[in-house]
This record gives C-alpha cells, structure tokens and sequence, in this order.
C-alpha cells in the first residue's frame, strides 16, 4: 500500500505514488516539493560525495590565489582569509567564515559519505540518526557557493593592484562546488529510509480523527502522542509547530535590523596603496566601483548587501505581521515569499567573504594593504541574524487561519495524489 508523505510548508497529507524517472511531485496546495523519483540515487550520490571529499581536499591545502606586483608575492589558500580576519583582531567574523567555507561543508560531505557507503551493503551505520541531522542542519551554512562569489568579485576588484594568478586550490574549490551541488540533487533520503526498521505510516493504519505529525528532518510521519517528542527514526524534536516561532523571529529580527545600522555606518575595509586610503563604508564602496566603470560588480555589491537584507527583512516582517493577525489573504503567494526570502538570504554573506579574502590576500608591505573594518563584522552578525529569523518562522502558520477542528488545529487532509511535473 502506499505511504503518506506529509508538505512539510502547509501540512497537507498526500499519498506518496510512484512518479515518472525524473519527475518531482508538488504539493498542490502551497507548490512546496515533497519528492523526487531519482533513478539510481544511491551509487550516483555517493560517488558524487567521494569525489567531492577528494576535490574539498585539493581546495583547502592547495594554493588558492597568488597576487604578484613588483617582484613581491602573496599566496591565499582557503583558510587565509579566516586566519587573516582572526589576526586583525575579528576572531568572531574568522570563525564564521572557517565554519561556513571549510568546517560545515566537511561535515557535510563527510557524513553523507559515513550514511551511503554501509548503505550500498543493505547496512545503516551506528548513530546514523544522529549523523542525518547533523547534515541537515549544517547545509544551510555551508555556503560554498557564496564563497566562490565573492572570490569572483575579488579578483575582479584586484585587477588594478596586482597580478591574479588562480592556483590549483580553486581549480579543485570551482570543481567541488559543482560536484557537491551534484550530489546534493541526486540524493534520494529513501535510500537510507528504506533501510531502517521504522518505516513510514500507511493511510490504513491512521484511524478516523486521529492525528498525525510529522518529523521536519527525515519527513517520518506518525500517530501523534502526547508522550513522544521525539522521532523514533532520527531522534530530532518532533512537534505540530515550531515552538514560539513568532516571538523568536521576531526577536532575530529586531536584533538584525539594529545590526544593519552600524554596519552601514561604520567601515567594512581600508584599502591603501603606497600608504594612501581612507575607509570605506558598504555604500561608498558601491560608488567607488561605479566612478571606476565597474557597474556590474557594483550592482552585485549593491544587491547583495545593502537591497536583499533590506528585501528579507521587510518580507520576514509582513509574514509575521500578517500571521500574527490571522490574516487569510492568498497563503500560497505567502509561502512561496517565505520561501523565496529563505533561499535568497545566505547571499548576503557575500560581502563578508570578499573582506576575508582580500585581507589575507593583499598585504604588500608599502605597496597595497586591505585592512577589515568594524563595519564588517555588524553585517555578518546581521545575515547569520536574518538567516536564523528564517529558519525559526514556521510557514505552516500561514495556513493555520483556515478553518479549525473542535480542538483547535487546522484540519488535516489526505489528497489522493500530488502534482507531478518534468
């Protein structure tokens, strides 16, 4: 018999079909995706996540960038921007980028390659619960697509210095960013479900009026008891909401937008060549790289940095406004807002790779220094700030104004099929 498989944005029910090879199936309420059919996901997976460990190897202990002017050479590998940001006296903004550019993207892969391959032998480690949920939680940090943004944007902003020569660190970063992406789409989280003894609910085995609740990390669905909290598959809290989601993104929020002031305020970077420079703020970076010619650059700067924060901060702040007060207006335009503003927000980040990288990289005694400014460090506590609001708004709220049961949860449906597409 068919499985359930529960929308993980809207809490609607629906039964979990077979779909065409490459299809995905969609909530047909709120336009979420539930699944995938990926044919032969767990040996494409896996040997995408071995070469990557491979190439995450090559990226971090192989030169990344060398600068070379005047007969003097710089060389960056991927941990000198962190380690350059740590020596100017921002420990705080060196460990996020360590985290987030090296420690979280290894965990990742790592413990999807310590999951797939028992799996390939019918096996699941121990402690695979755990090691799932550890995966998951750290792939939203792991940002090394923003990082290779902003090695882009600082190459192309140390044309006029020096030299830029690519090594064979970001030969292997640029090579597993892909494979990783890769891997990441070819993995099918029933490979590793199938193998478990707890298994998924079946329609026939919910009774009339019962209700079910389902596991936000491995999706698990089960009868709902007062007295498990936990899921029986991958040991995360379980629960029919997020616990004060509005207050906390609330509070995430307003600490985000008063971060946003100073960062704006006060400088991100000094750039100096032959001793002369003055500090620059975000914007008056932006004008910079306008009166030079650079508009492209600039309006990724631009975007990145000062619209998108901006943009998430207002949008997170009319969800919560208009969950806090019931309103029923149009909740699918509503969720896809949600989850635009989520996906959309670690880009942000941008700016605060490009001040690491720079600041490891150009330190030419007389010639050119880029020195990190204060600046720098309120924006990245304001990202991480608006990407935790995120994470903690529950956008099943938006559709809890719909009518109610007599114990005051939204009904729960089953739908006989999910939308399927190419």
């Amino acid at each position: 018999m068919t499985n359930l498989v529960a929308c993980h944005e809207c809490d609607m029910l629906f039964l979990r079909d077979d779909i065409p090879v490459g299809a995905r199936a969609d909530c047909t309420r709120c336009g979420c995706e539930l699944y995938r059919h990926i044919p032969n996901s767990l040996d494409r997976s896996l040997a995408l996540y071995l070469s990557t460990f491979v190439l995450l190897l090559i990226a971090n202990f192989y030169p990344f960038i060398t600068m070379q002017t005047a007969g003097i050479e710089a060389m960056n590998q991927v941990f000198s921007g962190g380690l350059a940001l740590y020596e100017f006296g921002m420990a705080e903004l060196g460990l996020v980028v360590f985290l987030t550019s090296i420690l979280f993207p290894f965990l990742c892969i790592s413990g999807m390659i310590y999951l797939l391959l028992p799996a390939k032998f019918k096996q699941l480690p121990p402690y695979y619960g755990l090691v799932y949920r550890m995966v998951r939680m750290f792939e939203p940090w792991s940002l090394l697509s923003v990082f290779m943004l902003g090695t882009l944007i600082s190459i192309v902003k140390l044309q006029s210095l020096a030299t830029v020569i690519p090594g064979l660190g970001m030969l292997g970063f640029v090579l597993m960013l892909i494979t990783y992406s890769a891997s990441r789409a070819s993995f099918d989280p029933e490979v590793i479900w199938r193998l478990c003894p707890v298994k998924q609910l079946k329609p026939e085995d919910v009774a009339p009026g019962q209700r079910v609740v389902s596991c936000h990390t491995c999706g698990l669905i089960r009868v709902d008891h007062s007295d498990l909290h936990h899921c029986e598959r991958c040991g995360d809290h379980v629960h029919h909401r997020v616990t004060d989601s509005l207050q906390k993104t609330w509070a995430y929020l307003i600490a985000a937008s008063i971060m946003l002031v100073p960062a704006n305020i006060y400088p991100v970077m000094t750039v100096k060549k032959l001793g002369q420079g003055s500090p620059d703020t975000i914007l008056s970076g932006v004008i910079k790289l306008m009166q030079v010619g650079m508009f492209g650059l600039a309006f990724i700067v631009l975007f990145a940095s000062i619209i998108v924060p901006l943009l998430k901060l207002t949008a997170l702040g009319y969800l919560l406004y208009s969950v806090g007060n019931q309103s029923d207006w149009n909740p699918r335009d509503r969720t896809r807002l949600y989850r635009i503003t989520e996906m959309v927000g670690a880009w942000s980040m941008v700016d605060v790779f490009l001040v690491g990288l720079l600041s490891g990289l150009v330190s030419l005694g007389l010639l050119a220094t880029i020195e990190p400014g204060i600046g720098a460090t309120f924006f990245g506590a304001a990202v991480i700030l608006t990407m935790f609001a995120a994470h903690n708004f529950d956008p099943r709220l938006i559709w809890d104004n719909t009518t109610l049961d007599e114990n005051g949860y939204p009904p729960q449906e089953i739908a006989k099929s999910a939308s399927v597409s190419s």
